[in-house]
């Protein structure tokens, strides 16, 4: 009893530090990641021998190497990436293995502590949570309201990651109408009070995707119910957009329109740049900063942002011929998998890895307007990323019920 406490404690314990990217802290002076691993290893590696990551680490060495080494002469990035990475692939291959009651734990303390994130976002609208919150993060924290994170844009990947998620699971695991419409809602006020639109989009497109290849000709009536009530509660909705103390999607949107704050002008901005060094700028010699700085597009007071589009920051450091190289094969195997889930998406075997994948699809959706992504050291890209893949090694076993020592 005591080895299976101390097994979900460890488990737990590296989980909820990946997913709320908690590297180095004044409590630990080494990796935290590393710190939890080590003895998950040591003491409840299972049978596995053989090591499945060796090329995708490989892929993920040569991005990170481009990307931040060379590109931007970022050597903790460069070596954080490495080590975040590393750890999931160690963790998935040695610690969880084949074993599915280990990966339904892990995926469960997942998502459980990205819930808790979603329930202390909803306390920070009404009191002061910063101190509690830099305690949780293990960071001083920039922005509020938000969970578990230093900023709102990173409680957004948390969302995103966690809204389908919720939705699908209840629909693919036949839960009852009533807890459907509470997760359904439940997602929704995550969204809404989360204020980031970029979570709203995910969310709109993974589960419009998922109706559409669950429901096929149904989704249609869906997809009409949902217009109806949109119309009928529209003049209530936009109340919330009323009133300077407002704090939600609607009254965001409200701001950054008067403010003329458009995402998209940046993302213009930064294809335009692309064009001008289209071999990317590392083989320029040349940062970011270097090309913008006289551009007040990117200016923020005495502050130089980026386009907000991780992906367009790769491409414009690599330039398009080596980043869509890069980029397709760090993608490739996940796609593969996530296509195969959705030609099966009525095997009630693949209900979690349709969950997961969405869930994926979600976060790498909401790196089209922000900075995080895959190989931004991103603890919930990356846990999808490895969890997919290793449910996938799980799916070809036949012994995939071995229970944990």
């Amino acid at each position: 009893m005591i080895k299976k406490i101390m097994f979900l404690f460890l488990l737990f314990a590296y989980v909820y530090a990946t997913t709320f990217n908690i590297f180095m802290t004044g409590v630990f002076r080494i990796p935290a990641p590393i710190v939890f691993l080590a003895p998950l290893i040591y003491f409840y590696r299972t049978e596995e021998t053989g090591f499945l990551y060796g090329k995708e680490l490989f892929v993920f060495f040569i991005a990170a190497l481009f990307f931040y080494l060379i590109g931007q002469a970022d050597v903790t990035g460069f070596f954080a990436l490495l080590i975040v990475a590393a750890c999931f692939a160690l963790l998935f291959n040695y610690v969880i293995g084949t074993n599915l009651k280990r990966m339904n734990i892990a995926v469960g303390f997942f998502f459980g502590v990205l819930l808790l994130s979603g329930i202390i976002m909803f306390i920070d609208h009404q009191y002061n949570m910063a101190a509690i919150r830099s305690l949780l993060v293990q960071e001083d924290v920039l922005q509020a309201p938000a969970g578990i994170s230093t900023t709102i844009f990173t409680f957004g990947y948390q969302m995103a990651a966690l809204t389908p998620f919720l939705v699908i699971n209840a629909i693919l695991f036949k839960r009852s109408w009533l807890i459907n419409l509470l997760l359904f809602g439940l997602s929704l006020s995550l969204i809404f009070f989360g204020m980031q639109r970029s979570v709203l989009v995910a969310f709109a497109v993974v589960t419009g995707l998922f109706f559409l290849s669950y429901y096929k000709a149904k989704s249609i009536l869906i997809f009409g119910v949902f217009c109806a009530i949109f119309f009928i509660a529209q003049s209530s909705i936009e109340q919330f957009s009323e009133g300077k103390k407002q704090q939600n999607i609607l009254n965001k949107s409200a701001e950054n329109a008067k403010g003329k704050e458009e995402r998209g002008d940046l993302m213009g901005e930064n294809i335009q740049i692309i064009t001008e060094y289209p071999f990317g700028l590392l083989f320029y010699g040349k940062t970011w900063n270097d090309v913008v700085q006289h551009n007040f597009v990117y200016k923020k007071g005495p502050i130089v942002i980026t386009s907000h589009n991780a992906y367009l920051m790769f491409i414009t450091y690599l330039g398009p011929l080596l980043g869509f190289i890069l980029l397709i094969l760090l993608y490739r195997k996940v796609g593969k998998i996530i296509f195969y889930a959705f030609l099966h998406i009525k095997d009630r075997k693949n209900a979690l890895l349709i969950c997961l994948s969405c869930s994926f699809i979600a976060i790498s959706i909401n790196s089209f307007f922000h900075n995080e992504w895959l190989l931004a050291t991103s603890g919930p890209t990356l846990f999808l990323y490895f969890a997919i893949l290793q449910l996938s090694k799980i799916k070809m076993e036949d012994h995939i019920l071995v229970e944990y020592n």
